[in-house]
């Protein structure tokens, strides 16, 4: 008998790293196509260095973007309407046909993961969650409050086929949904096959001599979100000095402010930060951040211990709609359990500046 396939969907560089990670490891030797969407940038060349990397059995490309805003909230019968129109959705979306899979590795609950799991769900196919940030750890997606969705028959279809979640370290999971946490193995510096296919996939080079310390911004403007991060960007350039700080654009934000400022100059490098880690390209460096999971990876994927300054009991404002307090806690909770020594967390301006300053600030 032919082994059924497994289908991993992947909608951004994160995605993509742990992916192949994933395909190295909990799915090596097993028949595996991948599904990349137009949420991914640049996923046209992915897919064609995807395909000389003779990794997938098959490499499809879905148009999910304006879909996986639509059928969420609103009313039940329009949703159930959406749902209905399943196959011929999937056919204007996808350029090719889905298989018959026996599980499913989907890292976001979008309305295309939800329709797929409606087509697949007579055949009882696992569908196994594997992270995506700090939300894979403090989001209950599938409370009936959280979306009119969730309260809908073919909405919570996913749910019952979720076995488990894929989380670097399961120990920190507070989401609360009942869902079974499983390890995913970390990634190992040394696994030099894993690095090279990796470095073709992202098409590779190392970066140009960095300046010392490196802030990872969030998404706040794409989503709209009155922060007072840029005035913590200033701050800690003022304390650093010019031309030792630099900012990494999240690259859902449309403008490039801190660059539009002054605060900075470009960055000049689209490769996941985990690659860059992976390489051994950025252990030196220092990192500040309001509460970037970027700046979390480098413990939670690698076991590393990098200069890290989180800003949030600094910043004002909310970083998730619903989850901010979780989301807090389980900020505490890996200072407290999880952070090496090289990991700050000011609460004052005063005490920001000092940190700066004993980690080479002027």
């Amino acid at each position: 008998m032919k082994e059924k396939a497994t289908l991993m969907i992947v909608n951004s560089v994160y995605q993509l790293f742990t992916a192949l990670h994933i395909r190295h490891t909990l799915l090596r030797g097993k028949q595996t196509e991948l599904l990349l969407t137009d949420l991914l940038p640049g996923a046209s060349d992915y897919t064609q260095r995807l395909q000389e990397s003779r990794l997938f059995e098959r490499i499809l490309y879905a148009k999910t973007a304006k879909l996986c805003r639509q059928y969420v909230s609103g009313e039940a019968e329009k949703i159930k309407e959406g749902y209905e129109k399943t196959d011929s959705i999937f056919r204007w979306i996808l350029n090719d046909e889905p298989a018959d899979y026996e599980a499913v590795y989907f890292a976001n609950f979008d309305t295309f993961s939800r329709m797929l799991a409606c087509r697949l769900y007579e055949r009882h196919p696992q569908f196994i969650w594997y992270e995506d940030g700090f939300s894979s750890y403090v989001i209950d997606y599938l409370k009936e409050d959280r979306a009119m969705v969730n309260r809908t028959e073919e909405g919570k279809k996913i749910g019952e086929l979720v076995t488990n979640t894929l989380l670097y370290e399961p120990r920190l999971a507070m989401r609360g949904d009942g869902i079974p946490n499983r390890r995913l193995p970390k990634v190992s510096l040394g696994n030099q096959r894993l690095r090279e296919c990796m470095n073709a996939v992202f098409a590779y080079q190392k970066p140009r001599q960095w300046e010392d310390f490196l802030f990872l911004e969030q998404s706040f403007r794409a989503e709209g979100i009155t922060t007072n991060d840029l005035s913590l960007m200033e701050e800690c350039r003022h304390t650093i000095g010019e031309g030792r700080f630099l900012v990494k654009p999240h690259p859902r934000n449309k403008e490039n402010t801190a660059f539009e400022r002054g605060l900075t100059r470009k960055y000049d490098c689209d490769v996941p930060w985990e690659l860059i880690l992976l390489n051994g390209d950025a252990r030196r460096w220092n990192l500040l951040t309001v509460c970037s999971n970027a700046a979390l990876t480098g413990r939670l994927v690698f076991g590393l211990d990098i200069h890290t300054v989180m800003l949030y009991r600094l910043f004002l404002g909310k970083v998730l709609w619903k989850e901010d307090a979780v989301l807090m806690r389980y900020l505490r909770k890996f200072w407290r359990e999880f952070s090496g020594r090289h990991y700050y967390v000011p609460g004052t301006v005063y005490e920001l500046r000092n940190i700066l300053e004993y980690l080479g600030g002027r």
